[in-house]
């Protein structure tokens, strides 16, 4: 179905077959809300915003379940689709929050990603969604052309990425409080792909208050062509155990790394004296139930730094402390975890849930 306007609201529908589930436009579109969607069985991509030549503002898509976006035939299947290549249309200023995408396992070439932005998007938020069982990365972010960061912040990847990385970026983008588990490649990565000709180096992203649990044939972490353009890696749990922790291709002399507990070995140079610590026995409450709050004594309480209060608040919208906060996605301030299961559902285990809304910093 096509959609286009300015000021509308789309509520409680359902939506199936075809080529695809929801098309923003052709037209320019602006101030639209959907709300409460189910796409399934579709042809392609479900929800898209990506008709050359415009510019979408202010569109949000939240609270919204996406599966089976292969039915009809083999496709890249994107549970959401943003802009397009080479900044040939863009979305900015819009936000993508608490949706549910699962089960996408038949797609194939392309990016095949749960929630994707193109390059020369801008001020998009990706929050508060969960990926289950997605082929791609379950979020994908490329270059924002110096804009307006991207955010990817609240978010849980299960088995997200079953043939990619979990969460992938290029520049211009601000990545905290996520948990991706069991990523097939990197949980987390920076990688060169479709980079601002303009610039044609990878700049301007933070990494920080992340939980990555176990890669399966890569880093919990990559970093292909970082140097020191902006580059903050901080305050991550980057457990692969068998895995490398971190894995990059160039020197990290320069960036900004601190206060990273790992549990594999580091394959890159250049990083800090600060920037790194092991950690390996009681880390997590129940890391075999996907309880990746700290455990009673963990040590990762009290381990961060923040210096430029970059994070105020963590995965469950509890406050982050500004001097000795807890490293990776969880605030540790209870024996047991204030907030919600990681479970395949949405955040909170309803598309109706409560989730944490907080001001995100880029």
């Amino acid at each position: 179905m096509n959609i286009q306007g300015s000021n509308f609201m789309v509520k409680g529908i359902a939506f199936t077959r075809g080529s695809r589930g929801i098309r923003v436009g052709p037209a320019v579109t602006t101030n639209g809300i959907f709300d409460n969607i189910y796409i399934y069985n579709t042809t392609g991509t479900a929800f898209s915003a990506n008709d050359a030549g415009n510019e979408y503002v202010n569109i949000t898509l939240r609270n919204s379940e996406i599966t089976n976006t292969n039915a009809m035939s083999p496709t890249t299947g994107e549970c959401v689709y943003l802009g397009c290549s080479n900044d040939g249309c863009r979305v900015r200023d819009s936000i993508i929050d608490h949706n549910y995408c699962h089960d996408t396992l038949g797609s194939s070439g392309g990016s095949r990603a749960g929630f994707q932005v193109k390059s020369g998007s801008y001020n998009v938020i990706i929050r508060n969604n969960v990926c289950y069982n997605v082929v791609g990365p379950c979020i994908i972010v490329y270059d924002d052309y110096d804009r307006g960061r991207n955010l990817i912040d609240g978010n849980l990847a299960i088995n997200a990425g079953t043939g990619d990385l979990g969460i992938q970026c290029t520049s211009g983008t601000t990545i905290t409080n996520n948990i991706v588990i069991n990523a097939n490649l990197a949980g987390i990565g920076v990688i060169q792909n479709s980079i601002n000709p303009a610039k044609n180096y990878i700049r301007n992203i933070t990494i920080s208050r992340n939980t990555v649990y176990m890669s399966q044939l890569d880093a919990c972490l990559r970093l292909n062509g970082v140097t020191n353009n902006n580059i903050t890696i901080s305050n991550n749990v980057l457990y692969c155990r068998n895995q490398p922790s971190i894995k990059a291709t160039n020197d990290l002399t320069g960036a900004s790394i601190y206060n990273n507990a790992v549990n594999g070995s580091i394959n890159a140079a250049g990083i800090q004296q600060n920037g790194t610590f092991m950690v390996s026995n009681n880390v997590f409450s129940d890391a075999v139930a996907r309880n990746f709050y700290p455990a009673v004594g963990s040590p990762l309480i009290n381990a961060g730094a923040n210096p430029l209060q970059q994070v105020l608040y963590d995965y469950n919208g509890m406050t982050r402390s500004n001097t000795m906060p807890t490293v990776g996605a969880y605030e540790y301030s209870a024996t047991n975890n204030p907030g919600c299961a990681t479970t395949n559902s949405f955040k909170c285990g309803l598309s109706t849930a409560a989730v944490p809304e907080y001001p995100l910093i880029p």
